[in-house]
């Protein structure tokens, strides 16, 4: 049976958006990154998260004023959650979404003009159970018969079923399901014995451990830099809009480096956010299991998570995928601010990465 992911929460890549940014809708702006009124590429309408951490570029983008001084006025639309950014590009109400992976390929198989030209998050999940049961179920081979709490639509989950059946156990008949969708209720379900196993975020990590968890597997170790949120836009947005998309990646690109070389302004920009203390920002944006914000499409890796849905009954087909995976406005977004940066490493490393998964 196909999993319909159009109507849920895709992934851990939203959780925390659902539960903290619902006071928007597809119509409200969440605020502006416009500089003067006649910027050089025009204005892009962009879905807003800006306590998801796993759209962290993007916001930073617009915390860092980058779009102003990339030449591209933003227009942020506060969205609930993944299923309605789908929505919101299907009626070009957003030009770019920089958020969920599982439902923008669903979307694509069935038929809808979406095109992914960029990455926001990769990994950020983990495996919990209780300490009694830590050493037996830290090899997967061991999972067979026992019952695991997850999140159904989670991006992890596909990861970790796929190689469950690489050593030939079906997760669909080898063990059991408990499909309850958010971290807590997860957590809970392990420390209370009704599963052996968990699969939850990074986000709430430091939630495992309060309910006395071991954090056991994880799943970046799995499938290193895993797929997660993609940025995705439409073919009227390229066709009418590529040099502001460029400029937007561009921006985009600039927020990969500050993440990376400036760890406590990034995290003083989330506690602001989010509310949350020092130590729970850090975690997530550093910590050993958090996700990685790296704006490279990763053509490679989504093709093999596409793979992997296939796998789950999720989508039907990877027929269109690869079509609608546009790595050239990443690349000449990267290409320009390598003219500028040129002696940056950061920089380089994401010519690398381009070099190896978008060929």
């Amino acid at each position: 049976m196909r999993i319909n992911v159009k109507t849920t929460i895709v992934s851990l890549t939203l959780a925390l958006a659902v539960l903290t940014v619902g006071c928007g809708n597809s119509n409200t702006s969440g605020g502006s990154a416009k500089g003067d009124s006649k910027s050089k590429y025009g204005t892009l309408n962009v879905a807003y998260f800006p306590t998801s951490f796993k759209s962290s570029l993007s916001t930073v983008a617009n915390v860092k004023g980058f779009y102003k001084e990339e030449g591209v006025d933003v227009n942020l639309v506060n969205l609930q959650n993944s299923s309605d950014t789908i929505v919101a590009l299907e009626e070009e109400k957003i030009d770019v979404n920089p958020a969920g992976i599982t439902n923008v390929l669903q979307a694509i198989e069935d038929g809808e003009p979406i095109k992914i030209i960029g990455g926001s998050a990769q990994a950020g999940g983990l495996i919990v159970t209780l300490p009694k049961n830590a050493d037996k179920f830290k090899k997967l081979e061991n999972w067979k018969g026992t019952t695991w709490a997850t999140g159904r639509t989670m991006t992890g989950d596909f990861v970790v079923r796929h190689y469950l059946k690489e050593i030939g156990i079906d997760s669909n008949k080898d063990l059991e399901s408990l499909d309850l969708g958010d971290d807590l209720s997860i957590i809970q379900a392990v420390a209370k014995g009704e599963a052996e196993v968990g699969y939850i975020t990074a986000n709430d990590t430091r939630t495992a451990i309060d309910y006395g968890l071991e954090l056991i597997i994880n799943v970046d170790d799995l499938e290193h830099a895993y797929p997660c949120c993609r940025i995705s836009t439409t073919e009227n947005a390229i066709e009418n809009k590529r040099d502001a998309l460029v400029a937007y990646m561009r921006a985009v690109i600039r927020a990969y480096d500050f993440i990376l070389s400036n760890r406590e302004e990034t995290i003083d920009i989330f506690k602001d956010l989010t509310h949350q203390d020092d130590a729970y920002v850090k975690e997530v944006m550093y910590g050993d299991f958090a996700s990685a914000y790296v704006p490279d499409p990763a053509k490679a890796k989504v093709l093999n998570y596409g793979q992997y849905l296939k796998e789950a009954t999720a989508i039907d087909s990877t027929d269109k995928i690869e079509g609608s995976i546009d790595t050239t406005i990443f690349k000449e977004a990267l290409d320009q601010i390598l003219e500028k940066y040129p002696d940056n490493n950061n920089y380089k490393d994401l010519l690398e990465a381009y070099n190896e998964f978008d060929q």
